[in-house]
């Protein structure tokens, strides 16, 4: 039984039908569009691609994790108390979202309205991305035309099936200058779709998913503006790349004062750690370079290619 061709054939069906219950898309700006690059919005709803085994499996587990947090809801007793992919349109344009979870009271059933907008994430960002506020804020601002009294709110809920990790990102509420922006660039990009306007392009980290990266002209080198969610990663890496080579150095320093004490082979234990030195028995290798001296002939044959890889640095500006 060959799974991984049926799986592949499988979970493009799958990401169909998950597809289909929001509608055709071609036919309005949905609340994951209006914080995104305008260039890949039209490009995927002009010119839509198949997108990779990869990447689906990576949409299904956005729906898995909504699922997963539905099914703690109803365990919990609470499935009275929401609804799910509630949709919510403008009242004079196509515009609309899909909210994950409306719940219309608190668990008290005090009266209120909040959205829980679900990611599934592969490590649970120190912050929530810009992108994902502006999905949230949209939906707040929509559901506040539907519903122009009463309390409205909205979290975001990060996921980390991996980990087994979960974060709530709290106390969104709806802010009217930002859901106009919100709405002026939806109209944007219904400008873009009936060729009024240029579908310009954006940066995020939302670039490493997208199916018309290879000739985007914001990503060409010699150099790319750094979103701000990209630069928090960078900065993060060269906070903890330097918290790395310091320790190197600390280790380095304690080996040798531990092992002055120890001599070469040792047994030792305290009541929180066991100190322990043993011997590596010497081996053989292979000396590459007076091999090619004494043997030039063989040298050759017995050379492989190392494959090439992608090198990373992240440097401080000063």
């Amino acid at each position: 039984m060959e799974l991984i061709p049926f799986f592949e054939t499988a979970v493009a069906a799958l990401n169909k039908v998950k597809s289909a219950e929001l509608g055709d898309r071609t036919q309005y700006i949905g609340s994951s569009d209006v914080g995104s690059c305008a260039r890949k919005v039209y490009l995927s709803k002009k010119n839509p691609k198949e997108h990779s085994f990869s990447t689906m499996l990576k949409f299904s587990r956005g729906h898995v994790a909504e699922t997963l947090i539905e099914d703690i809801f109803n365990a919990a007793g609470v499935k009275d108390l929401y609804d799910t992919q509630v949709e919510v349109k403008h009242p004079d344009h196509p515009l609309k979202a899909h909210v994950d979870f409306l719940f219309y009271s608190d668990f008290d059933n005090t009266p209120q309205l909040h959205v829980i907008e679900v990611k599934s994430v592969n490590g649970i960002p120190d912050e929530p991305y810009p992108q994902w506020i502006d999905q949230l804020s949209f939906q707040l601002g929509l559901l506040r035309l539907q519903y122009p009294e009463g309390k409205l709110g909205g979290s975001i809920l990060a996921i980390d099936l991996n980990a087994g990790k979960m974060h709530q990102f709290n106390g969104f509420e709806y802010n009217e200058s930002l859901f106009n922006y919100l709405c002026s660039r939806g109209l944007y990009l219904l400008d873009c779709m009936a060729e009024k306007d240029e579908a310009k392009p954006s940066v995020s980290h939302l670039c490493g998913f997208c199916s018309y990266r290879s000739d985007c002209p914001a990503m060409s080198v010699p150099q790319v503006e750094l979103p701000p969610e990209i630069e928090m990663l960078a900065n993060k890496y060269v906070e903890l790349n330097s918290v790395k080579n310091n320790a190197d150095k600390q280790l380095k320093n304690i080996r040798q004062e531990l092992m002055d004490f120890t001599g070469p082979v040792f047994k030792g234990r305290s009541e929180t750690v066991d100190l322990v030195v043993s011997s590596v028995a010497s081996s053989m290798v292979v000396d590459s370079n007076l091999l090619k001296i004494q043997y030039p002939d063989i040298y050759p044959e017995v050379m492989k290619e190392r494959a090439g890889y992608s090198k990373l640095e992240c440097k401080a500006v000063k």
